[in-house]
């Protein structure tokens, strides 16, 4: 019964923890730079006045021994926004985004949770993104704050400070490659993430995808990742090494995000200091963010 008790407290720990991955995403904090060379210039540029609607949909699959018992948690989140160019500010772009929908739903052997997160339907806000995705202000997104079932309190800005995946700031030819390496460092009230993350990318050449012809840029993931939160009073950290990787298209013509995929996988262990416990888990997060048809 005890065991059984703190089982339940990891279990809402790590849906803490899974609601600050899901607003982080994987981009980098800045942007990379490959070797100079005579190629593709790709950059965001959105045309003015046009709306671009997106649905971005991440799983993920937590396992977690605990004396040879077999825990499972699956946890699926959907986002649906349009996004809007209103101009620029010298070379950065100012985009209106509006929410469409948002969802979370968990399932863990404490049971069902999570649903519609109404809260954010329709909001509108502002923000500015460089030419090569770097998030300038997101301030009015941070302001819009939800709260999920079983998963703590967040807000927009959260969201969309990487949602825009970070761009070469200079031309590439195909089969150009580059590393980047970085530090996503996030913290909140009730939890913490630091992940160190070296990405290699590859420009893959010109892809047509829907009849519209794409930059596809390609990467492998690696690192470590540290998670700590406060659970009733408890603190949970979650740490292991992780691999994935990820896939970038970019329309090359007006310079807008076409499709986002990434799959990464964790080995690590869950640990609850107070208790003296310490248990292994897997965690598995796909993700995708793509375009589709109004």
């Amino acid at each position: 019964m005890k065991n059984l008790h703190f089982i339940k407290l990891a279990f809402a720990g790590f849906i803490l923890i899974l609601s600050g991955i899901y607003s982080i995403g994987y981009s980098q904090k800045k942007p990379v730079t490959p070797p100079p060379s005579a190629g593709d210039k790709i950059g965001y540029n959105y045309p003015e006045g046009k709306s671009f609607k997106y649905l971005s949909d991440t799983k993920i699959v937590q396992t977690m021994d605990v004396n040879g018992q077999s825990m499972l948690v699956n946890i699926s989140m959907y986002m649906g926004c349009e996004v809007k160019s209103t101009g620029k500010q010298g070379e950065n772009l100012k985009l209106e985004i509006k929410i469409d929908t948002m969802a979370q739903n968990i399932e863990s052997p404490q049971g069902v949770a999570g649903g519609p997160i109404t809260d954010v339907n329709g909001k509108v806000f502002n923000m500015i993104i460089s030419p090569s995705g770097k998030a300038i202000d997101v301030t009015e997104a941070s302001k819009i704050v939800y709260s999920v079932e079983g998963g703590g309190e967040n807000n927009l800005g959260e969201s969309f400070l990487s949602y825009f995946p970070y761009l070469a700031t200079s031309a590439v030819k195909p089969g150009d490659t580059w590393v980047s390496n970085d530090t996503i460092d996030n913290k909140s009230p009730n939890n913490t993430v630091w992940m160190p993350v070296e990405s290699k990318f590859k420009y893959e050449g010109i892809e047509n995808v829907d009849g519209i012809d794409c930059a596809k840029i390609s990467a492998t993931l690696s690192g470590t990742r540290k998670m700590t939160t406060q659970s009733q009073g408890m603190e949970i950290r979650t740490s292991g090494p992780f691999t994935g990787t990820k896939i970038t298209l970019i329309a090359v013509k007006e310079g807008y995000l076409v499709k986002e995929s990434v799959t990464t996988k964790m080995t690590g262990n869950i640990e609850i200091p107070d208790q003296n416990m310490t248990f292994p888990v897997v965690m598995d997060i796909t993700s995708v963010n793509q375009i589709v048809k109004k």
